[in-house]
């Protein structure tokens, strides 16, 4: 379990807290939604999370199985959770999907077969054929392949939690099936996700937890079965508070 205990975070020269006094926690093998209209602090929780930014104060533990815990700083945060943003195609840059999937893996010191393994292994969580993929040129595949390309690089780091941040964003419908579809095999495969999205609806279906941010505060955590969809989606349509 990744617990987040009293986290806040404010930007310099600003007077108020962009994330104020947050607890919660992630489950591997759980999918959560976070919500929250613009500006309510998603992005930079996820950021937090991440260990791209430090917080001003709280902590971040990781409880295992014998209930033993250790507090995560942010070079830990950043080995032990995944981050794709929402458009993940413009970061790729290598000549081919192999060499871009086996930038990730190979500096965690993968080598040989391991590293075929789990290049082939992200690959196919994504829906790809990697005898059909891997030699490929990136700039000539399509943008849901790009993106799918992206998020396998990604995911080939097998990091146990993931976040994404608006990762539906540009797609059509397939596409959008195709994503929801990832994140039931990483989900199967006892991996952590946090889904980030104004797009509450897409949501109904597959996540078991949703958490909704407001002026930096968590006021909403509470397990998909008890949400009042038609509620939330009339809340973020109009603005109002959740």
């Amino acid at each position: 379990m990744l617990t987040v205990n009293h986290i806040n975070y404010r930007y310099p020269g600003i007077n108020s807290n962009a994330i104020d006094n947050i607890d919660c926690s992630l489950n591997r093998g759980d999918i959560v939604g976070l919500i929250g209209l613009s500006a309510s602090g998603k992005s930079t929780f996820g950021r937090l999370l991440k260990g791209l930014i430090i917080p001003a104060s709280g902590k971040f533990t990781l409880q295992s199985n014998d209930n033993s815990s250790v507090e995560l700083d942010s070079k830990s945060l950043i080995k032990t959770v995944g981050w794709v943003g929402s458009h993940p195609e413009l970061q790729i840059f290598a000549s081919s999907v192999k060499e871009e999937i086996k930038y990730g893996p190979t500096n965690q010191g993968l080598k040989g077969q391991k590293l075929a393994d789990r290049v082939n292994w992200s690959l196919q969580v994504v829906g790809f054929n990697p005898n059909e993929i891997l030699g490929r040129f990136p700039g000539k595949l399509s943008g849901g392949e790009k993106r799918r390309v992206a998020l396998a690089s990604v995911i080939a780091m097998k990091t146990p939690y993931y976040i994404f941040d608006d990762p539906t964003a540009g797609l059509d419908y397939a596409g959008q099936k195709c994503f929801i579809s990832i994140l039931r095999n990483l989900r199967d495969a006892g991996y952590g996700i946090i889904w980030i999205t104004h797009n509450v609806l897409q949501l109904q279906s597959v996540i078991n937890r949703l958490w909704g941010l407001e002026k930096g505060k968590m006021v909403l955590d509470v397990p998909a079965d008890n949400v009042d969809w038609e509620r939330i989606a009339r809340v973020m349509e109009t603005g109002k508070s959740l």
